[in-house]
């Protein structure tokens, strides 16, 4: 479940979609043979070397946060913020301790006198991927995430006593 809100224009409380993981990498990708011109027999090394390289493929290091979503679609990365991350990280422990979504405080949170500001919020994801991931599928998150004019982001999630992590990501200026 996920919920977006926006400044100055207002918000817009729709239910998000369901989270997915990473995609699986294609194994055939694995078994291909990427020695040049076409040798039947690769030496060792460039097997150990192709097999790293199709471990890397799959690591956590590849995955999906703000930045690379922004750079995907032809904008410039933002700033992480000490104070829009500390507010996202108070938003998300109140959402854990309350279990429930909400953008209770959000002018409170983020000072919207500097132009526009924007969050998202969300439980569910356990990762920062799959978070990133779930808001690109939802108009009105993925247009925040993209949202001309911002140039600073904090995100943070907090575990709730129901297992649930619930994640907050405050966008602004």
């Amino acid at each position: 479940m996920a919920t977006t809100f926006l400044i100055p224009v207002g918000g817009s409380h729709r239910p998000g979609t369901a989270a997915t993981s990473i995609e699986p990498t294609d194994r055939r990708r694995r078994q291909a043979d990427i020695e040049p011109h076409g040798y039947s027999r690769r030496p060792a090394t460039l097997c150990a070397f192709a097999a790293a390289a199709c471990t890397l493929l799959v690591t956590p290091s590849f995955a999906l946060d703000l930045n690379s979503f922004r750079a995907q679609h032809g904008w410039p990365p933002l700033s992480q913020s000490i104070r829009l991350t500390s507010a996202a990280y108070s938003h998300a422990q109140s959402l854990a301790a309350r279990q429930r979504l909400d953008h209770s405080g959000f002018r409170q949170r983020v000072d919207v006198s500097s132009g526009l500001a924007a969050e998202n919020v969300a439980y569910g994801c356990a990762t920062e991927d799959c978070v990133i991931r779930m808001w690109a599928r939802s108009g009105a998150h993925r247009a925040n995430m993209l949202r001309r004019g911002v140039t600073n982001y904090g995100l943070a999630s907090a575990d709730g006593s129901n297992g649930k992590r619930y994640w907050v990501l405050e966008l602004g200026n």
